[in-house]
């Protein structure tokens, strides 16, 4: 079974997130407040999904894939879409990526 981590606002992060904690942490960001991000990351391969922003404003939403190339979507999301989006890549469904166009970002440097 893959593991994933839920980091909020590069603070407090949850092992394995369900669906609730999803949805609690997507609800919670508030861009007034300072740094309104959450990362998704699958441990094992590298991968994530990023949002950023808050129910108000709207979310960002990027990504980078197991070859370390990064990606952001050419439109901006509602918090709804965002816990659909990061509750289906938590399960490993790729359906998440789908319905959206990508742009390229760039390789990933490593450290």
């Amino acid at each position: 079974m893959k593991r994933y981590t839920l980091g909020i606002c590069g603070g407090v992060s949850v092992e394995n997130p369900t669906e609730r904690d999803i949805r609690e942490a997507v609800f919670a960001l508030d861009s007034r407040e300072g740094d309104a991000f959450l990362i998704l990351d699958q441990l094992e391969d590298g991968t994530f999904l990023q949002a950023s922003g808050d129910r108000d404003v709207g979310f960002e939403l990027a990504h980078q894939d197991s070859t370390s190339q990064q990606f952001r979507a050419k439109r901006d999301f509602s918090a709804g879409e965002i816990v659909r989006k990061f509750t289906s890549f938590s399960q490993g469904n790729p359906d998440w990526k789908n319905g959206m166009e990508w742009e390229f970002l760039g390789k990933a440097e490593m450290a």
